[in-house]
Order: structure tokens, then C-alpha cells, then sequence
């Protein structure tokens, strides 16, 4: 549409970035397999962690629930123990609806089908369908956008703007594939602090002169391709002592009781302290409540525990 900024030379883009991946694309079994419950179970993981803390992690829990028919069988107080390590626990409460629903009703392959299913969302359920089905859906991650977009001159790109770029730069042939290879050149080479001299489509961007001075580019041309995800620069307020950690203190205490306990909510700040000064009973009762509502706790006479 004429509100879209254009690639130029696209086809050339597609085919030097999707070379690129073949050689320094992320391996990983739920790309290999063909199966939209791994696809499903690993973009979900991957939402708001890195791959680093991805890969143990869903080797532990496809262990734990090989099918998305076990998923759904299995008690949410179950899951949620087994999501231990992961951070972000409502994701396994979505997971968990989601996997429900697909057992019941066996498993769209198109992107507005899936992302209709209740805890399911557009990027989620663009994955599933291109990963597993081959179904020409455009993922739209911060790595997609920030390559796109810095290759189309346009880097403050997004919402329905930006999902037009991803559809009209999508390689309809390889729909998977191309998905792969945009989310890992975003995490590897044109990060947030981009690698311009190792760029294998630098020729072709339209923002290649905003960052990198001529003799910078050819020094970094001369050095050797690492594969290994760069750490960004960190600026945010201290998770620590935040309501979130406190709220994953909870969880943490609750996964560690016997199945059907519960802990009494007056010794909750005692157990969630962790050498700090305890919270008010008040503010436990804020924190426990945002639980439930989440999804992740049920108070019943007097006593916290994790939902059946």
C-alpha cells in the first residue's frame, strides 16, 4: 500500500539474508520438527526471555508434557510447577487455556484462526502457522521490526503499518524460514547497536549511514563472524523488590508445597522476605489478589495455594 515504506531490491534482500541463516541461523528442534505444539510451547517461552534460558527449559517441559493432549490434561497447579525457572508465570497459565482448547478442537493452520484461541496471540499463532503449517503469516517480533524497519528507512515503524511491511516482504515460498532468519538477524547482527560491517544486506539499507562512520564499516568487515547473541544495555527500574518479584516470591512458595496445600496468608511475609523487611499484611493481600487474577492462586479459609 502506498503508506508502506519500500525495501529496495527485495528479492536480492531475501536471498542473501536467508544464505545468511543457513549458515548462522539458531538450530533448534522445535524449527525441525514440523510439530505446532512445540512451535507453540517455544514462542511462548520466548516471549520476554532470552533464547539462552529457552532452550533447557523447553527440553524440561516437553519431558514433562510431550503432547498437547497431556498439556491439557494436567492440573494448572502441575504446570505451573513445571514452568519453575521461566519468570513471567502467567504464560503457562495461557499456555495451558490455549492447549485445552486445541485438544478439544483439534488445530487451525491459519494465523486468524489460531490467534482466536484464548491465550493465543497474533505473533504466537503467526509461528505456529508458518512453522508448522507453511502458512504465509509475517512474524512480527523488536528483531523483525528493527530489521525491517531500518531496511525500509522507516525505524519508528508500527502497528498495522509495519505488519503491512512484514506481509509484503514475506518470501511466500518459505514463509518459516524467512520468519527465522529476520527474528535472528535482529538478535545477531543489526541488534539494537547494530553490526553494519558484518551486514550481509548492508548494500540494500536505507539507514546503513546513521550508524556506522566509512572506516568503522571496513574494520568490521575485516573481523570474524560471531554467532553469539549480544547482551543489550539494560536501563530499566530494578526488578528486585518490585511488586512482580514479590509476586514471583508467591509462586515460588506455593510451588514448593505438597500438592492440594496451601500456606496461611498471615506468614506469607515472613516466607516471601528474603532478608528485606516483610510486607504489611495489606500489601500481601494486594499481591495475592493480582494472583488470582492472574490466574495463579486461589485463596480458600484463610490459606494461599495454586490452582487445581
Amino acid at each position: 500500500m502506498h503508506d508502506v515504506p519500500i525495501i529496495d531490491e527485495l528479492p536480492q534482500v531475501r536471498r542473501a539474508l536467508r544464505r545468511w541463516h543457513r549458515r548462522h541461523g539458531l538450530r533448534a528442534p522445535w524449527r525441525e520438527s514440523g510439530d505446532p505444539y512445540h512451535a507453540l510451547v517455544a514462542a511462548v517461552m520466548a516471549q520476554q526471555t532470552q533464547m539462552s534460558r529457552v532452550m533447557p527449559s523447553y527440553e524440561r517441559f516437553i519431558a514433562a508434557f510431550p503432547t498437547v493432549e497431556s498439556l491439557a490434561g494436567a492440573s494448572l497447579a502441575y504446570v505451573i510447577r513445571a514452568w519453575a525457572g521461566m519468570g513471567y508465570n502467567q504464560r503457562a497459565v495461557r499456555l495451558h487455556r490455549a492447549a485445552r482448547t486445541l485438544a478439544a478442537d483439534g488445530w487451525p493452520h491459519d494465523v486468524a484462526s489460531l490467534a482466536r484461541i484464548d491465550g493465543i496471540g497474533p505473533f504466537t499463532a503467526a509461528i505456529v502457522a508458518s512453522f508448522a503449517f507453511g502458512a504465509p503469516a509475517a512474524c512480527v517480533d523488536t528483531n523483525v521490526q528493527r530489521v525491517l524497519g531500518r531496511l525500509a528507512g522507516d525505524e519508528e515503524i508500527a502497528g498495522a503499518r509495519l505488519q503491512r511491511l512484514a506481509d509484503a516482504a514475506l518470501a511466500r515460498r518459505e514463509p518459516a524460514r524467512w520468519n527465522q532468519a529476520l527474528m535472528d538477524y535482529g538478535a545477531r547482527v543489526c541488534a539494537p547497536r547494530p553490526r553494519c560491517g558484518a551486514c550481509v544486506v548492508a548494500r540494500w539499507c536505507a539507514s546503513r549511514e546513521r550508524y556506522q562512520a566509512p572506516e568503522r564499516m571496513v574494520a568490521e568487515e575485516r573481523a570474524p563472524y560471531d554467532a553469539r547473541p549480544r547482551r543489550p544495555a539494560r536501563s530499566q527500574a530494578p526488578y528486585e523488590g518490585s511488586a512482580r518479584w514479590y509476586r514471583g516470591r508467591i509462586v515460588d512458595v506455593l510451588r514448593g508445597l505438597p500438592p492440594g496445600g496451601s500456606v496461611p496468608l498471615r506468614v506469607l511475609p515472613r516466607l516471601i522476605a528474603d532478608g528485606r523487611p516483610a510486607l504489611s499484611a495489606g500489601e500481601t493481600r494486594e499481591l495475592v489478589r493480582a494472583l488470582e487474577r492472574a490466574g495463579l492462586a486461589v485463596v480458600r479459609e484463610g490459606g494461599v495455594a495454586l490452582p487445581e
